[in-house]
């Protein structure tokens, strides 16, 4: 073995030895540094789930009966990811209270805000929906009426429900228990006044709003302070400039106060055939549709069989070749909705008297077809 051979030998052992030592520095320094990522990480996520270090102060109304229950809102923020260390309580009009409120710009209370670890992501989302963050203190502002002003120091979110109601109107909607859905929903009524259509004070509130349709019923602007039961009001009615809600849209029927009629009472007439015993009972299918299904009202229903006098008249006049059937007097047409289906189960005569025709809509009743001796069965729908 020449010299060469020699340092060739000697050399490639050291060449291996180097590399395998930057190998073991390398994934050393990869190993320490993915190490010291999933540290963090790990801090990270132990930080994140550590509860936030707070001390809350309740500012309470003792005096106010109705107002707004600030304890269930801090139990609420207690069921955050929070450690409190510290509660106490304060009645709105004491000193250190007003000393918050001032500092803190606090408009209503009840209320209660937070100090410490509240700008911590765990409480992001509580605090985004609840509140707001003012001097690295969290202030809650998401009550509902009845609430304090601090600034007056009056009771607010007190309403007023004026009813204009008509006594000849047995079957028109009841005011009173549209009132009482409100106050279902939270909305605090203190009184309700009630007025007759054609009274003194009933006819000055129609004027002074230009109420067309009655019954109706009017809240007071403090209704305007519910945020959740006024976001429905456009189902009901208008706001005026004052800030009052007037319920316009009520459900027939109703008093039509420029036409000075009440609008919306149908007669419902059954055209039967007594010596069909297998035939649908009319009544008991059709009737609940209309009073149910599209809110019908009803003036009056009567029975007529096929084989009377009147019976023959209305099958000559409205060529009805299919019973039994159901005719509704020209009312209906206040019932936009129900008006809006009938040319696909029926017709309207040129007199505005509505015609059930289509017996395949009811899906498999026995009826009979008057051009036939024997009972027919409507086809299933598919």
């Amino acid at each position: 073995m020449n010299r060469k051979d020699r340092e060739l030998n000697v050399a490639w052992p050291k060449l291996i030895l180097a590399i395998t030592l930057l190998a073991t520095v390398i994934g050393a320094l990869v190993s320490t540094k993915t190490l010291v990522a999933i540290n963090k990480n790990i801090t990270a996520a132990k930080e994140a789930a550590r509860p936030a270090n707070v001390k809350i102060i309740k500012l309470t109304t003792p005096n106010c009966q109705d107002c707004f229950d600030v304890n269930t809102a801090v139990n609420n923020f207690k069921k955050q990811n929070v450690k409190v260390e510290e509660e106490k309580t304060l009645t709105f009009d004491s000193l250190e209270a007003s000393a918050f409120i001032k500092q803190f710009a606090i408009k209503k209370v009840p209320t209660y805000f937070v100090t410490g670890e509240v700008t911590k992501n765990s409480l992001e989302n509580f605090v985004k929906e609840s509140g707001e963050v003012r001097d690295n203190t969290f202030i809650f502002t998401k009550l509902s009426p009845v609430f304090m002003d601090t600034e007056t120091k009056q009771e607010m979110g007190r309403v007023i429900a004026t009813l204009i109601t008509d006594p000849f109107c047995s079957k028109c909607a009841d005011v009173k228990s549209l009132v009482d859905y409100f106050k279902k929903t939270g909305v605090k009524v203190k009184e309700i006044r009630e007025f007759t259509w054609n009274s003194y004070d009933g006819q000055g509130v129609i004027n002074q709003y230009k109420i067309t349709k009655v019954p109706a019923f009017i809240f007071s602007p403090e209704f305007d302070l519910y945020d959740n039961a006024k976001s429905t009001w456009q189902n009901f009615g208008t706001v005026e400039n004052d800030k009052t809600y007037i319920a316009r849209n009520l459900p027939l029927p109703y008093r039509d106060l420029a036409k000075g009629q009440i609008v919306g009472l149908v007669d419902l007439i059954y055209l039967t055939d007594s010596n069909c015993t297998d035939c649908y009972k009319v009544s008991e299918t059709q009737k609940p549709i209309l009073t149910q299904g599209y809110g019908v009202a009803l003036n009056s229903e009567r029975t007529v069989d096929v084989s009377s006098v009147e019976g023959q008249g209305l099958i000559n006049k409205y060529k009805i070749i299919s019973v039994p059937t159901v005719l509704m007097s020209p009312e209906a047409d206040q019932y936009t909705n129900l008006k809006g289906v009938w040319k696909n189960v029926g017709t309207i005569e040129s007199d505005g008297w509505y015609v059930f025709r289509e017996m395949q809509q009811l899906r498999g009743v026995v009826y009979k077809d008057l051009t036939s001796p024997t009972p027919s069965r409507a086809k299933q729908q598919l």
